[in-house]
């Protein structure tokens, strides 16, 4: 077999193939790192189409729309879990958090971190490093979030969405408390020497493949808040944001 250095995939070195099948096999390998398939392959390859390959192949389609459409997606569900993570929150603790989470340089580390930087299909005059070092990376991101969007609907882009999170909190754990209610939960709990916050999962409903938790955290002793959620994280962290605002009222 004949190996070859590729300056388009994520590994070093790679079996020789032409590109249109390195691309078909990445594509599987993407959604296969989102946990979504889509029912319209298509919608997929053009979220990845910038529009300088569009117009220097002759093609109409590009990603534009699906970003203008996942930018609107992805403002929705964050701000839905800040909403419901946050009850201590007012509308401009929320509207600076939600700028943290959906900023183009937090979209860009999730692009790199699915590969969509190397996947994004740009004319010939824009280098690969130039699509990392500016916004084609993060707009990237958002058009995949409308793509999930205009595929499955609002509870595969929730999906994503949530995994998104995930994502971001583990990179940026809490500065301030608008970026991760467990984090906030833990500082103010040990400032009252209450011990370290437990979490226990209480039940788990719903189908296989669409499961909701609900999960409680006990603070000191008492249980101090609840949440549900489609993952054990996202139900932890709505339970954590509760817990916070009822310590902090009660405090006061």
């Amino acid at each position: 077999m004949v190996w070859q250095r590729s300056k388009n995939s994520r590994s070093s070195l790679q079996p020789f193939m032409d590109y249109e099948t390195w691309f078909s096999n990445e594509l599987f390998r993407l959604q296969d790192r989102i946990d979504y398939f889509f029912s319209d392959i298509l919608i997929l390859e053009t979220a990845l189409v910038h529009s300088s390959f569009a117009h220097e192949k002759g093609k109409k389609e590009h990603n534009e729309r699906l970003e203008f459409l996942g930018d609107a997606v992805l403002e929705l569900g964050v701000s839905r879990f800040l909403f419901s993570a946050f009850p201590q929150f007012d509308e401009g603790m929320l509207t600076r958090a939600r700028s943290a989470i959906v900023c183009a340089g937090s979209l860009s580390e999730w692009a790199d971190h699915l590969g969509l930087c190397d996947l994004l299909r740009t004319g010939r005059g824009i280098e690969r490093w130039e699509v990392r070092r500016s916004s084609l990376c993060s707009d990237a991101a958002e058009a995949l979030f409308g793509a999930v969007f205009a595929d499955g609907g609002i509870t595969a882009s929730a999906g994503l969405i949530e995994k998104y999170l995930d994502f971001h909190f583990s990179l940026h754990p809490v500065k301030g408390q608008e970026s991760d209610p467990k984090s906030s939960l833990q500082i103010l709990a040990q400032e009252r020497n209450l011990g370290i916050p437990v979490y226990e999962v209480i039940s788990v409903s719903g189908p296989s493949h669409e499961p909701r938790f609900l999960v409680q955290v006990t603070v000191g002793g008492s249980v101090t808040g609840t949440g549900e959620g489609k993952s054990r994280k996202s139900a932890e962290f709505t339970a954590a944001g509760r817990a916070y605002a009822m310590l902090l009222e009660e405090g006061g």
